[in-house]
């Protein structure tokens, strides 16, 4: 956090995704939609982010003004926001919850089919593409799960992803103001900015797949030993993502020494 003294005052400010708050997230989302100048764009946050008048900028010391407009450079770098600060949203009197910080309980079915529909989102800019992304992610609460979270180990409140519900639940969702979508968006972008550095073996396999789609199918079916029964699939499909990659990045870590092996003898 920075921070800066007005009239006695003192302000705090995010240096960092991590450290916004929900209304300065869906803030930054509005103010992303707008045809705005780098300066522009700075001054509406830092104003926001203070919550302070823009006269109030004028007491600002010019050294600690131009400091805290060049903190805020981090919001055009690579996002790296993991934790959810929408963590339930609402179309009506209906709720979705979303998935926890960094996608902890996300099953690895969820997470590449999310991850699709992001990258069409990002090369078409179409609305369905964010609308369906955001319904894989946010879905309604399991019944009775006040009495249930004690019986189980499983502890994502949501209900199971199944593909059948997704249209109806999509069509809700599309009536959501941008900004939260798009928070929703920035939110994901986040999470799997982090991955490479957490699995760099999967992503080095992944990088040498082909697409996005058959590089993830590709290693769906090395972690199934090679099969490709609808039984083998579905359990990897349904098993948590970070469990799914801990096992690929391990099968890749192994190839990655064999390689290195086979070369070392090649050279000798």
């Amino acid at each position: 956090m920075n921070q800066v003294e007005i009239d006695g005052k003192t302000y705090f400010m995010p240096s960092d995704w991590n450290e916004l708050t929900k209304k300065q997230v869906l803030f930054v989302s509005r103010m992303f939609q707008g045809q705005l100048t780098m300066v522009d764009f700075k001054l509406r946050v830092l104003l926001k982010f203070l919550s302070i008048k823009p006269k109030a900028i004028k007491r600002i010391h010019p050294e600690d003004a131009y400091f805290l407009c060049e903190s805020l450079d981090f919001l055009f770098k690579e996002v790296s926001l993991t934790r959810n600060l929408l963590p339930l949203i609402k179309t009506g009197w209906r709720e979705y919850i979303g998935p926890s910080d960094a996608m902890m309980n996300c099953t690895f079915g969820e997470f590449t089919m999310a991850n699709s529909l992001l990258d069409s989102y990002s090369k078409t800019r179409e609305q369905k593409y964010l609308d369906e992304m955001v319904a894989v992610l946010y879905r309604p609460k399991k019944w009775f799960w006040f009495i249930r979270k004690a019986f189980t180990d499983n502890q994502d409140p949501r209900k199971k992803f199944v593909n059948r519900s997704l249209k109806k639940r999509c069509s809700r969702i599309a009536v959501l103001d941008y900004d939260i979508k798009y928070s929703v968006f920035l939110f994901f972008s986040g999470v799997l900015n982090s991955l490479p550095m957490l699995y760099p073996y999967v992503y080095e396999q992944k990088g040498d797949a082909g697409s996005e789609d058959n590089g993830w199918a590709s290693l769906i079916i090395s972690l199934a030993d090679g099969k490709t029964d609808d039984k083998s699939l579905e359990t990897i499909m349904n098993s948590n993502l970070y469990n799914v990659f801990i096992g690929l990045n391990k099968k890749g870590k192994e190839y990655h020494e064999y390689m290195s092996k086979i070369e070392s003898y090649d050279r000798h």
